[in-house]
């Protein structure tokens, strides 16, 4: 294959870049630990670089980046600072050495000094940060302007650091390309078997790539399966870790049609690279969607993850940048507006603050009043406003807090960390929080640091407490058992092993759950009548921890004893989650949807769900009532869809497919609709339909003649968005 010159220009320098780099980080490695250390010795006498004497100005002037233009990158997927041992750390340009360096911040002086590592020696580069508590890693790539197609032969690089706590020091251990493209933005994160992931769209496409569980060597990229992920040539995605053992991308798409908006897929850790599950809107239609978005995970919810995203709206009252919010109960996303296109807002991130259970996001406004270009609403910046929400209840007002103010040039281009302020699990207790921008006018960095964010200088040291606990005596025996906790807890030391149902020396069988300071105890099976048990909630080194890393103190001890049995009298209610569900198209006549997120019902193309539920225990009961409970997806309808019963049972989840799914019954024995989306739904069922199966599988159908087309949760979403089944029994 013949290289173009200028393609090959490109990669040789590229090539001879990388090479100067390995070079001058193995030659000169014990200068650089040198010159770091006396640095560190001098530290005093580095002169911080402060605010200009402007009477405008908010915040402070740092460092120079001139020789390279926006260093904090150009999209909100990117981060360049961190925390580590106490110190806030950055990946800044040295204008000096004509490179990007680790600067260490000083919260004292609020100053940056150069330590003097080099992390990238190609300019106009942009970087995504990511330290894991042990590892530092630094992902660079040469970037493509907005709207603009990927280019070949310009390699992206990931390169990893090891830190001495004794000596605070980085050094280099690894380089590896990740692909060889100049694209728009990347980002990358790390899962939980120690793979790191990667993304970024190529050839309207979206890409990912990881590397094996060291940590170091890449595979080869490969686009995400899904049709949804053909995109426009301006869209972007975003990779983040989250839960205990996911991966999630994120990605914007804007083809110009109703499936324009915001996708979300997730990856189980340890499967198949490949294997992701069917794309979900966050948002969705015309103008939802643009590609600025920044991703957290609240560790101490479990799966609750927030997107900070920006729309394509030019309505005045719609929302310009909004949060979208991935609930952990009901996998289902809800969107909630930071600021309208009113307020001109730009290029935002969100940052969480445990220590004050807030929500903190930032971004580009225009100028305040009494500056120079005040009010002025462009794309080429403004200042930077901070606008914040409680955890609990989310709702950004209008009020917004000026953080950096150049009086006379135009700020953008906020950045900051992956972390949680003061999450235990990120290392980042008590550490403040620090954001970073560019002034690109004057080729300079400016930062905004606030000492009593995460905490600051007060260190959370309180233990945890259970504040409330239920049943009480006389639970049905088709009860959970609950404990409230005084504070949010990290909820990967909420586990079966950390709370627990006995009866006598007997351990009940169960799931358990944390969200919204609630532990949640479900048992795998009705428990017993008239009997009494004891639920534990352990403290100590190896219970549960508050989201500072707190233990509880001592065992949490409670007893109930259930309801005596009723006699045949006394109504039974037991809800059943679905066994097996699945749906069928005419569009794929041989495709199986079994593990599929959604379950759809629609008749252009013709679709038709299917669930099974098992009623094998109820055996010579008598049925007062049976309620089918479904959960709208992402896509509600105006029609009406009809539940009927399935004679045959055969069918499999991972087996049924349209060319041999069973029959539906001819009478509908309940009914849905119109339905809007992400809302729960109750369905009563003729109950003489259902008593039939009393003692064996139960199978039905959900079809309907409109076409407008109806999306259901399936139970791959969870637990609680599972189709289930409620039966009155006497």
């Amino acid at each position: 294959m013949t290289i173009p010159i200028q393609a090959d220009v490109q990669l040789r320098e590229a090539t001879l870049l990388d090479y100067a780099f390995y070079r001058r980080g193995s030659r000169n490695l014990g200068l650089s630990a040198l010159l770091t250390a006396l640095l560190l010795a001098l530290g005093a006498l580095v002169v911080p670089i402060s605010a200009t004497a402007a009477v405008g100005d908010v915040g402070v002037e740092g460092p120079s980046h001139t020789g390279t233009g926006t260093p904090t990158g150009t999209k909100r997927q990117t981060n360049a600072l961190w925390f580590n041992d106490g110190v806030w750390w950055g990946n800044l340009w040295d204008t000096a050495s004509s490179d990007f360096h680790i600067f260490r911040f000083n919260a004292a002086t609020s100053s940056w000094v150069n330590t003097g590592v080099a992390t990238e020696t190609r300019a106009n580069t942009h970087h995504d940060v990511l330290w894991d508590g042990k590892t530092l890693f630094v992902a660079s790539y040469r970037f493509v302007n907005d709207g603009l197609p990927f280019e070949p032969n310009f390699p992206s690089t990931m390169r990893r650091y090891s830190y001495n706590s004794s000596t605070k020091t980085y050094t280099l251990l690894s380089s590896e390309r990740i692909h060889n493209n100049k694209v728009e933005t990347m980002s990358i994160d790390k899962d939980s078997t120690g793979r790191v992931w990667a993304t970024w769209q190529q050839g309207n496409r979206i890409y990912l790539n990881v590397t094996g569980t060291d940590g170091i060597t890449w595979g080869t990229p490969f686009a995400h399966p899904a049709s949804l992920s053909n995109v426009s040539v301006d869209d972007t995605s975003a990779v983040i870790a989250f839960g205990s053992n996911k991966v999630g991308v994120m990605w914007s798409r804007q083809v110009g049609d109703a499936t324009d908006g915001m996708y979300w897929s997730h990856h189980v850790d340890g499967a198949s690279k490949t294997t992701w599950t069917t794309p979900v809107a966050a948002v969705k239609g015309l103008r939802s969607g643009d590609d600025h978005m920044n991703l957290k995970w609240l560790d101490s919810s479990g799966g609750r993850v927030f997107a900070a995203t920006k729309t394509s709206n030019t309505s005045a009252s719609l929302p310009l940048i909004q949060l979208l919010v991935l609930s952990n109960t009901t996998s289902t996303w809800s969107a909630h507006t930071i600021a309208t296109v009113s307020e001109c807002p730009n290029r935002v991130i969100v940052m969480i603050d445990e220590f004050a259970q807030k929500l903190r996001t930032f971004a580009t406004y225009p100028k305040p009043s009494g500056t120079t270009n005040a009010g002025v609403c462009t794309s080429s910046g403004g200042a930077v406003y901070e606008k914040s929400t409680s955890l609990s209840t989310i709702n950004f007002t209008t009020t917004k807090t000026a953080r950096i103010v150049d009086d006379d040039q135009y700020v953008h281009n906020v950045t900051s960390t992956k972390q949680n302020l003061n999450s235990n699990a990120s290392g980042t207790a008590n550490s403040g929080l620090l954001v970073l921008a560019d002034v690109n006018a004057t080729s300079r960095y400016w930062h905004y640091y606030d000492s009593t964010g995460g905490g600051g200088g007060t260190a959370d040291t309180t233990a945890p407490t259970v504040t409330a606990t239920s049943p009480a005596t006389g639970a049905a025996v088709t009860t959970n058992v609950t404990g409230t906790f005084s504070e949010a807890m990290t909820s990967s030391t909420v586990t079966p092993s950390t709370f627990t149902l006995t009866s006598g020396a007997t351990t009940v069988g169960a799931a358990v759950t944390y969200s919204g300071g609630v532990a949640t105890l479900d048992p795998t099976a009705d428990l017993a009548a008239n009997t009494t048990y004891t639920a534990t909630i352990k403290g100590g080194a190896s219970g549960v921890k508050d989201a500072a890393g707190n233990a509880m103190a001592a065992d949490k001890t409670w007893q109930f004893t259930t309801a005596a049995a009723g006699g045949g009298t006394t109504p039974q209610t037991v809800t059943l989650t679905a066994t097996a569900d699945s749906y069928v198209t005419s569009a794929s006549p041989t495709a199986n949807f079994g593990t599929s997120t959604l379950l759809g019902v629609d008749n252009s193309p013709v679709e038709a769900t299917y669930l099974k539920f098992d009623l094998t225990p109820y055996a010579g009961r008598t049925l007062q009532s049976a309620t089918l409970q479904l959960r709208s997806a992402g896509s509600g309808s105006t029609g009406t869809q009809n539940v009927r019963v399935v004679a045959n049972d055969t069918w499999s989840e991972t087996g049924i497919t349209n060319g041999n799914k069973p029959a539906l019954g001819t009478t509908s024995i309940g009914t849905l609709g119109p339905t809007t989306t992400n809302t729960n739904y109750n369905i009563p069922l003729t109950a003489t339909a259902v008593a039939g199966d009393l003692g064996q599988q139960l199978s039905l159908g959900i079809n309907s003649s409109s076409s407008d087309g109806l999306d259901l949760n399936s139970k791959e979403v969870s637990t609680t968005a599972a189709p289930k089944l409620v039966l009155t029994l006497g």
